[in-house]
């Protein structure tokens, strides 16, 4: 048939394949087609560019793209074949190729829409946006239909302006009749719901695209991201699986994300090595994104010094002042300065993150926190205030009792001079008592040096001494933060023993110091113990008293610091007092289960409920209890005993706590 077609039947088979490709009838048109190439009896290049169309329609997209390779090297000046060899290198997830095949044809193609929106697309995939926009904007002057708007959508959305995405998303959607268009418009619509922080509403719209069989498998890490943030992780693994195969180098990037919803960093930095190229963590397009999340694993991983170097580089990027997008950068580097203890650092970067992104919620429950630890901080620096203010008025004491002195020896030194006057051998006494008064001035003032600094470190050794005898074998054990806070404590005891420090005041650094103890002993192992299986929703919802709209009403406020969905507190002296007391009760018997897999015996608990209490009325806030607030150290001297050495029939209670169950 080669031989026998002539240019006029060529020419009409062409136009008979036109119609084929317009009805996506693709073996059809590539029958069509065949002859017309083999025969070469056609100039130009329009037919070879819809014989490759037609081939990688029908699942030849190799084949197409060797057609194509060859066709250009036989016609290096035809502009369509540039485009649809950079069609098919784009959908091969080979954009930087794709991008620099198409630019060949700028200059002819510079009003063609096909190439406009095509070119635009290869570009937003790396990472050149303005010169997307340019070409979106040509695309749409020149005629440019629902898949041009497509583009313009993801541009959107890579700016950080989603809703903007999502609004073009829907037009494009609700009036485009091919139903590969309206397919994508859903996908990038769910894309949108998604950056907006709704992973629920992403995935409805994700599974109803993959029950309609229209799901473009481009789209199945973002669904496998939605699905996770869902909670749904069998689906996410179900997603992540079928993307496999065709995975590129940023679908791994949505994988590794994925990982870190399950606290897995070692397996993001696996899925981050797959996406690396060649050129090592230089990804086209997406450098941002892979610098972001690399440095959220290695802080995961305990790498701190690399995380804040993997960091530090993603927020001289552009996307870091992005909305939306450059929300992540600045939520990590607020945790990295929180793992420093940098909390007015942390709380900075986090208001940056929600100026970005005003519904990121991780940031939002994270600046409360450092809210807190900072407040903390402060309490802590004014308790150090108050016993140098001690250290200060012991001082001035003995400043008074040594001017005192001074003043009798200037009132000797007057009775000497008029003795002087009155006998000559009593001028040779009043020199001598002189002499030995100075003498007797330079050694009390060396006495009370000594003194103070014998003082001073006693007071240390005493103090370091109780806490190694009260803890003993539990001492490494022990958080180093709460290990300050007792030694604040007994440091205060022991000046309190030498000075006019009333007992209320050292008072407050031991029930502070009961305070940590039981948030890091008690509450934090609860919190990390409620992770397994369902235990956390089952505990929530077995403590609410009644709901109210979307927010529930707790049984007991203890129970709010363990609801994620809030911005909770620490539990304080008197919710632990009581959430202890009450732990028989219904609403707390995952508390009650949780403190007998601990291994604390029902008397221990009693008691240990019992001092609590007793700490929070009597130590912490005796007024709000109606007691007096002229506490004694003979009280003073009982609760720093049970908290240090003896509690029960036992060592002292953080000892005990810190007794491995």
């Amino acid at each position: 048939m080669a031989g026998r077609l002539n240019k006029k039947k060529a020419s009409a088979l062409v136009e008979q394949a036109k119609l084929l490709l317009n009805e996506r009838a693709w073996a059809r048109a590539e029958a069509t087609l065949a002859p017309v190439v083999a025969a070469e009896v056609l100039p130009g290049s329009e037919h070879l560019a819809m014989y490759a169309e037609a081939l990688d329609g029908v699942g030849r997209r190799d084949e197409a793209r060797a057609f194509l390779e060859r066709q250009l090297a036989r016609r290096p000046d035809e502009p369509m074949m540039s485009v649809r060899l950079g069609v098919l290198l784009l959908q091969q997830n080979r954009p930087v190729e794709a991008a620099e095949v198409m630019s060949r044809a700028r200059q002819q193609l510079r009003r063609e829409p096909f190439f406009l929106t095509h070119y635009a697309a290869a570009l937003l995939r790396v990472g050149r946006l303005d010169e997307a926009d340019r070409a979106v904007a040509a695309a749409l002057l020149t005629g440019g239909g629902d898949d041009t708007r497509l583009v313009q959508a993801l541009l959107k959305a890579q700016r950080g302006d989603a809703a903007g995405a999502e609004a073009v998303a829907v037009q494009v959607g609700t009036r485009a009749t091919d139903p590969a268009v309206r397919a994508s418009a859903r996908a990038i619509e769910a894309d949108c719901r998604l950056m907006q922080g709704d992973a629920r509403g992403a995935l409805d719209r994700y599974r109803a695209l993959d029950r309609d069989a229209v799901l473009d498998p481009d789209f199945l890490p973002h669904a496998a991201l939605a699905a996770q943030l869902a909670g749904d992780e069998a689906l996410a693994g179900a997603f992540m699986e079928r993307r496999r195969p065709t995975a590129a180098p940023e679908d791994h990037l949505l994988f590794a994300r994925v990982f870190l919803c399950r606290s897995q960093p070692g397996d993001a930095m696996v899925e981050l090595g797959r996406s690396e190229t060649a050129l090592g963590e230089k990804l086209a397009g997406f450098e941002f994104d892979y610098r972001v999340t690399k440095g959220r694993a290695l802080r995961l991983l305990g790498r701190l010094d690399e995380a804040a170097a993997t960091v530090e580089a993603a927020q001289r990027l552009p996307d870091a002042s992005r909305q939306l997008v450059g929300a992540r950068v600045w939520l990590e580097a607020g945790h990295l300065a929180a793992e420093r203890g940098d909390f007015e650092a942390a709380d900075t970067a986090f208001a940056r993150a929600l100026e970005l992104d005003a519904n990121e919620d991780e940031a939002r429950r994270a600046k409360a926190l450092c809210a807190r630890r900072t407040a903390w901080k402060q309490e802590l620096a004014a308790s150090a205030q108050a016993r140098v203010d001690a250290a200060r008025a012991d001082a001035e004491a003995m400043k008074r009792r040594f001017l005192a002195r001074e003043g009798e020896l200037e009132a000797m030194r007057r009775e000497l001079e008029r003795a002087r006057q009155a006998s000559a051998s009593a001028q040779e006494m009043a020199q001598q008592a002189a002499s030995e008064a100075a003498a007797v001035k330079a050694e009390a003032a060396q006495r009370v040096r000594e003194a103070l600094e014998a003082q001073e470190r006693d007071v240390e050794a005493k103090a370091r001494e109780n806490l190694e005898t009260a803890l003993g074998p539990a001492l490494p054990r022990c958080p180093e933060a709460l290990v300050k806070m007792v030694l604040v404590a007994e440091r205060t005891y022991q000046k309190g023993l030498y000075s006019e420090l009333p007992a209320a005041a050292v008072a407050v650094l031991f029930s502070g110091a009961l305070e940590r103890a039981l948030f890091m002993l008690v509450v934090q192992p609860f919190d990390a113990w409620l992770d397994a299986g369902d235990r956390r929703r089952a505990f929530l919802a077995r403590a609410v008293r009644e709901r109210r709209g979307r927010r529930a009403e707790y049984f007991d406020r203890f129970v709010e610091a363990f609801d994620r969905s809030l911005e909770g507190r620490a539990p304080s002296l008197g919710e632990v007092s009581r959430a202890l007391s009450r732990r028989h009760d219904a609403p707390l018997s995952a508390f009650q289960q949780f403190l007998v897999v601990q291994g604390r015996g029902e008397a221990f608990l009693d008691d240990l409920a019992s001092f609590v209490l007793r700490a929070k009325e009597r130590l912490r806030d005796p007024v709000a209890h109606g007691l007096a607030v002229d506490l004694g150290w003979d009280e003073l001297k009982a609760f720093r005993e049970a908290l240090l050495f003896r509690f029960g029939e036992g060592p002292g209670l953080l000892a005990q706590l810190l007794a491995s169950p």
